[in-house]
């Protein structure tokens, strides 16, 4: 338990009042429960004492004091769940703001390390069953608990020994929870697990659900969303088996503490230490004496269920970018960029993917970056938006390092088109719109224009009020790539990045696109990452990757000249692209 309020601790400590009014309100209502017993004892009293049962002894000794305390009760009891709800909606909004807060600052690795069904599946589930903890599970542990405490120091002032006697059977159930605890802890984890591949797997069914149509694996993949939901489902059994076992060893031993209550109780009325009045106020005590432990017991049981979440929720709060900025400096404009000696590989291979890069990009300068299939071109781009950790001091913006400035501040000032194109479930212009929301009507329809994408606007079914689909789901790979360019071509940056981004397209709309940029960005930094060399002719310098390093660079004329590589995939692509004409 202490584990689990260190690692809401950040909230608590921040809204320690509210813990505290809900604890002093709780605390009311054990003290109010036990007034009832105490009318009851009057009455009994009262029966056995000729001539007090009157008329205003009933009103003002018990009617009017029994239904006082029962409006009380209903006010503080509605205050408390009222506090409680309150506090368990902060809580979750403050718990959902934090587990974004730590994915949208996290680097590429943290996302080959954690998979998007296993993120979703600790946003909604685990998270829920923190919030529920923090919000009411953990208070009302603390709180029945001191009901325990109140109602056990009420019986011992009635009948110390009976109420000790009374007081050990029920005890066990503290017994069986530190027996089963490392038992139950475990199933919770491995429903939480298995939750999370479960998730893993629909999520991936449901976006590739037209691949698995196109290759007729409906069968397969129901299979295999079958098994992991088997899986859930049995781990889900067992751990509900544990809760059955529970509940009725609870009853079992509050029914034997009920025996020793009404047979201890009644020998010690006919040794007269006590009276009968005294015996059925200690029974009603009982009564809520049992109530709060049974709850403690289930509310434990479940406690280990969000002990699990929490900690799988705090992989995600405790996860730190490997990106990090060393100074914080601004950046107003990116004038240079260079490559000194730069050489990288992803965290477990045991190769370099890019070998001592060497090379400087001046402003208003295109840069063409071609070559095999995996010989880094994207991996080296990607640098440039710091997705990924760096070794210092080898890639230099305006001549200082790229770690000095802000990194939030470096992507401003760059417009980066990736090969996978992602878009949102939402209007063609919202997509767009992404690159800079404050633009005008004649700034999109510009960078539309640039992108070739308005003969396509015209066709879609309501111009840029069309909804894209789910990853732009009704669009054609070649609109899709486009509406990218466009987003970026709104963004306007110093610097454009196209990986591999006009592959879709076909020659026409190519030339358009690569004509843009020479008209609307002749005075800006481009950078085209591309296989077909047509996209990268009229760059100012072309560099060519094999294995990760710079083999060939130049301007076209010169690679042509070289006849190595390009020269070599150049000849190739014009054969090929003449036998298309053809």
């Amino acid at each position: 338990m202490f584990k689990f309020i260190k690692s809401l601790w950040w909230f608590i400590s921040k809204h320690w009042y509210h813990y505290f009014s809900i604890v002093l309100v709780g605390l009311v209502l054990p003290v109010l429960n036990l007034v009832p017993a105490g009318i009851v004892k009057i009455l009994i009293d009262a029966v056995e004492k000729e001539n007090q049962i009157t008329i205003p002894f009933l009103i003002y000794w018990v009617i009017l004091p029994y239904l006082g305390t029962m409006l009380a009760i209903y006010v503080v009891a509605t205050t408390k769940r009222v506090l409680q709800n309150r506090l368990k909606i902060k809580l979750y909004y403050a718990l959902q703001v934090r587990y974004m807060e730590n994915i949208l600052v996290q680097d590429a690795t943290f996302f080959e390390r954690f998979q998007s069904g296993d993120l979703l599946t600790r946003a909604l589930g685990d998270v829920k069953s923190v919030n529920f903890s923090g919000g009411n599970r953990l208070l009302n542990i603390f709180l029945e608990f001191m009901t325990v405490i109140i109602t056990l120091v009420a019986m011992i002032l009635i009948d110390p020994v009976l109420a000790i006697l009374c007081f050990i059977p029920l005890s066990f159930i503290f017994v069986a929870n530190l027996l089963l605890k490392r038992k139950v802890k475990r199933n919770w984890q491995l429903v939480r697990e298995k939750s999370s591949l479960m998730g893993n797997v629909i999520l991936e069914s449901i976006t590739n659900v037209r691949t698995i149509r196109a290759f007729s694996k409906e069968e397969e993949n129901y299979e295999k969303n079958l098994k992991y939901s088997q899986d859930t489902y049995d781990v889900e059994k067992a751990n509900l088996k544990i809760n059955v076992i529970f509940q009725p060893m609870f009853q079992s031993i509050v029914a034997v503490a009920t025996v020793i209550a009404y047979g201890l109780g009644a020998y010690f009325c006919y040794l007269e230490k006590i009276n009968v009045a005294e015996l059925a106020q200690f029974v009603l005590y009982l009564n809520l004496f049992q109530a709060p432990l049974t709850n403690i017991g289930n509310m434990i049981n479940n406690f280990y269920q969000s002990l699990i979440s929490a900690e799988r929720i705090n992989e995600i709060y405790d996860s730190k970018s490997m990106v990090v900025d060393k100074h914080n400096e601004e950046l107003d404009k990116i004038q240079t960029i260079e490559f000194k000696g730069f050489s990288f590989r992803y965290d477990g291979d045991h190769e370099d993917i890019l070998k001592n890069i060497d090379l400087k990009i001046e402003e208003g300068q295109t840069l063409g970056i071609v070559g095999k299939t995996g010989s880094g071109k994207s991996t080296l781009v990607r640098q440039l938006v710091r997705q990924l950790p760096i070794e210092e001091g080898k890639i230099f913006i305006n001549g200082e390092e790229i770690e000095d400035f802000n990194q939030q501040n470096v992507r401003k000032h760059i417009g980066y088109v990736p090969q996978e194109h992602v878009l949102f479930s939402r209007s063609v212009l919202k997509n767009v719109l992404l690159g800079d929301s404050n633009a005008t009507e004649e700034e999109v329809n510009e960078a539309v224009m640039m992108a070739d994408f308005e003969k396509d606007i015209a066709e879609l079914s309501n111009g840029y009020d069309t909804i894209v689909g789910e990853y732009g789901v009704t669009l054609s790979g070649g609109q899709k790539q486009r509406l990218a360019i466009a987003r970026a071509f709104l963004k306007n940056a110093d610097v454009l990045v196209l990986d591999d981004s006009l592959s879709a397209v076909d020659g026409k709309t190519e030339s358009n696109i690569i004509h843009s940029l020479k008209k609307y960005r002749g005075n800006r930094t481009n950078i085209i990452v591309a296989h077909r060399l047509s996209a990268v002719m009229n760059a100012n310098l072309i560099i060519v990757l094999d294995q990760g390093e710079i083999v060939e660079r130049g301007t076209h004329e010169e690679l042509m000249a070289l006849k190595g590589w390009y020269y070599e995939q150049f000849l190739a692509q014009q054969m090929e692209e003449g036998d298309e004409n053809e």
